[in-house]
């Protein structure tokens, strides 16, 4: 019952509404009395103001979390003393929202030149310390330790609480790689990348805290922290390796690969956050601005620019790219107008220049690979559909 006060009370908070005592008593199932005494006796001033004679207005509930509310709302004058469980739980969990916090107000200052990498370090060491609460809160303060006074790792706790096949673990392991072994590779060129895997572990982190502690980690604070993805071109490798050495560039090209191909596995914004843009580092070279070559000892060379001509890299104009997407597939005949509800949709022309899209002088041109991915996406359902009605969605608009 308690709880249902407390999810009304914030819903109340959330919409700005005045109500009155017997207003929320209907709604919980309440007396109108217990409310009263409630709101005058526990909430009245820090947490709800009186505006008129019989009108309130929530201003902080958000703030409290579920065991916050319990003990406020206590109706006994002796209030059962926390375990030291507990007051563990409590201080682990304080600790892990100033983690998250910090971590956020780091990311979200662009003058700071290693903002990425403090904001990873805090971040990883947000998730440590909250999972430890969950355990501690859940099985006690020695399911987090080990060996007398040391407490497990990250690693472990993750074990405890989550599957490794689950894409929120897959995200939160790749962002302790980065912290723990590639932290070299935590350069500003990578933040477009890097922000589609961060985005995701703030959400994840949220949704989290608030199943655990009943309250959003942000309740209070600017919602704007919370928008981490940085648009970008993907970063070339040529240039990081004049910047940064050939070691750092041979480990970014391999970054990049992995991340990409484990996106595409897990397809869930649990692991990345989508984004409009497309890596044009590609496994064939004829697909993309960028060439690969072996060297005699059998290592992979750097990623080198090369300038190509677009009547071979890009040789079809949208005419020809329809005959030849007919050509490949008999599923659907394809005609400009659907070529074009796809190319809108997908923001394909939105870079003059990319994996995909040329423009020459006007005129827009599309690539081979282009072809197989729209042929390939053409095996989703709804994925057409989906694609005409927002074109003409668009055009009704205009």
């Amino acid at each position: 019952m308690l709880l249902q006060l407390l999810d009304e009370l914030r819903k109340l908070e959330d919409s700005g509404a005045e109500f009155t005592a017997k207003k929320v008593a209907d709604l919980v199932g309440y007396n109108v009395s217990s409310v009263n005494k409630y709101f005058n006796e526990k909430l009245k001033g820090e947490y709800i103001v009186k505006v008129s004679r019989s009108l309130w207005k929530c201003s902080g509930i958000n703030k409290l979390s579920n065991d916050d509310f319990y003990r406020l709302m206590s109706q006994s004058l002796n209030t059962q003393a926390k375990s030291s469980d507990e007051i563990l739980a409590d201080q682990l969990i304080k600790r892990s929202h100033d983690a998250f916090t910090l971590a956020l107000e780091v990311y979200n200052r662009p003058t700071l030149g290693n903002r990425v990498e403090a904001f990873t370090i805090m971040m990883v060491n947000a998730w440590e310390l909250m999972l430890k609460s969950e355990l501690a809160r859940k099985d006690g303060a020695d399911s987090i330790f080990k060996d007398g006074d040391f407490s497990i790792s990250i690693r472990e706790a993750m074990s405890k609480l989550m599957s490794p096949t689950d894409n929120i673990a897959k995200n939160l392991e790749t962002l302790i790689d980065l912290r723990d072994h590639a932290i070299h590779l935590l350069i500003p060129e990578l933040q477009p990348q890097l922000s589609r895997l961060f985005q995701a572990t703030v959400l994840n982190y949220q949704k989290r805290y608030k199943e655990l502690m009943g309250n959003s980690p942000l309740a209070g604070q600017s919602v704007g922290l919370l928008s981490l993805i940085v648009d970008g071109c993907e970063p070339e490798v040529a240039v990081i390796k004049e910047t940064y050495g050939e070691l750092t560039a041979n480990q970014v090209k391999s970054f990049l690969g992995k991340f990409t191909e484990m996106a595409r596995e897990c397809d869930s914004d649990e692991f990345s956050i989508s984004v409009d843009y497309k890596l044009a580092l590609t496994k064939k070279s004829s697909e993309g601005d960028l060439s690969l070559s072996l060297s005699d000892g059998g290592e992979k060379a750097i990623i080198i620019r090369e300038t190509k001509d677009p009547d071979i890299t890009h040789p079809y104009h949208q005419n020809t790219a329809v005959k030849e997407i007919n050509q490949r597939q008999s599923l659907v005949k394809i005609t400009s107008y659907s070529f074009q509800a796809v190319v809108k949709k997908n923001k394909i022309q939105k870079s003059k220049r990319s994996n995909y899209h040329y423009e020459l002088d006007g005129r827009h041109r599309y690539s081979d690979a282009f072809i197989e991915w729209f042929v390939n996406n053409l095996n989703q359902s709804n994925w057409l559909d989906g694609a005409l009605k927002s074109y003409r969605n668009g055009r009704k608009k205009a």
